[in-house]
């Protein structure tokens, strides 16, 4: 097993205990590898267990177990479909690229070979790429769904329907603001946190918005701030 990826070490004796009881049920385990927030030592008291167990399999299927009270979510395939989705399917997509991401961030427990170190090195090269740009298409989308919002949360009389809309409008703006700045998508916890790195006038726009949540002419601000770069607020005739 590598060294800790925490100071934990508690956990990490349960990560063993737990590999050594699973993987002599299994007999095409090549190589393990902890992923997600134990790997990125970001993890709560209530984070899972991501695993990744590539090996001579058929084919790719996830599975959760739970071990003295702690979530495993394993996601078990051959290194084909590994490689496969690194370099095409998660390259398609516009901004997600879950494993892409594990494997790059990735801790080796088990099986520290050439073939893992080839494939977790495809994996960095990828990510540190970056998304694929959004296409006109996505674009679209964007403002279309930030406009719609907007104009029902201007609509709308009843207080507790607008702080509704505002909370629906802020969480696509940061979406929003992923594609288009062609960020990987991270989980909404992290958004906050990615944003003051990455971009410290949304961040604060979207911590002033939070403070006086339903206020027209932050929320306004933001979604000019987002929408403006790429067309503004959608008001012309389109085509899907």
């Amino acid at each position: 097993m590598s060294e800790l990826v925490q100071n934990d070490s508690n956990i990490m004796n349960l990560i063993n205990v737990f590999l050594q009881k699973d993987l002599c049920t299994r007999g095409n385990v090549e190589t393990v590898v902890l992923c997600g927030s134990y790997a990125l030592g970001r993890a709560a008291a209530h984070s899972d267990v991501d695993l990744c167990y590539i090996g001579d399999f058929s084919h790719f299927q996830r599975e959760s177990h739970l071990y003295h009270d702690k979530e495993f979510q394993l996601m078990i395939a051959p290194w084909s479909w590994y490689r496969q989705v690194v370099t095409e399917l998660e390259r398609e997509s516009t901004n997600i690229a879950t494993i892409t991401i594990m494997l790059a961030t990735g801790k080796c427990l088990m099986g520290d070979t050439k073939k893992w170190r080839d494939l977790q090195t495809l994996a960095l090269s990828s990510y540190q790429q970056g998304p694929n740009p959004p296409s006109t298409e996505d674009i679209r989308k964007i403002r279309v769904r930030i406009t719609d919002l907007w104009e029902d949360f201007c609509d709308e009389v009843e207080n507790q329907e607008r702080l509704w809309l505002s909370f629906e409008i802020l969480q696509k703006c940061v979406e929003a603001q992923f594609t288009i700045r062609q960020w990987w998508a991270v989980k909404s916890k992290y958004q906050l946190e990615e944003l003051r790195v990455h971009d410290v006038k949304m961040a604060n726009l979207l911590e002033n918005c939070l403070e006086s949540l339903g206020s027209k002419e932050r929320l306004e601000n933001i979604c000019s701030y987002v929408l403006d770069p790429v067309g503004g607020w959608m008001k012309e005739p389109w085509k899907a």
